[in-house]
């Protein structure tokens, strides 16, 4: 199959497509609650794109940067918290906005 066609992936074709061991995967689960494939009726594991993005930022926070896991988990927790708070903060301008549209519309005379 093309990438991106599938939606789930087992622990093998993510092991591949990452270039790390189904071990490390099954570790990193236990240590990364951003990590959190689901299961099937057979209770395999099944890895979703967003599974496996967050994968590809532990590899490279291990092994480009050179953390170690607690590091790494710390990083991803900052990273998360950051993206959080610029949708809040995206979401309370847009309000502000509209706010300040809705005061400075004259009334209509009667």
């Amino acid at each position: 199959m093309e990438p991106n066609t599938k939606l789930y992936y087992d622990t093998n074709e993510v092991a591949a497509m990452v270039g790390c061991e189904a071990s490390a995967l099954r570790f990193w689960e236990k240590k990364f609650p951003q990590l959190a494939p689901k299961r099937d009726s057979r209770n395999r594991r099944r890895y979703t794109e967003r599974d496996i993005e967050v994968i590809r930022k532990i590899m490279h926070q291990k092994e480009k940067q050179g953390r170690t896991i607690k590091g790494a988990r710390e990083q991803l927790r900052r990273k998360e918290e950051s993206q959080l708070m610029i949708y809040r903060l995206t979401r309370v301008r847009q309000f502000l906005a509209e706010f300040r549209e809705a005061l400075s519309i004259p009334e209509k005379p009667l």
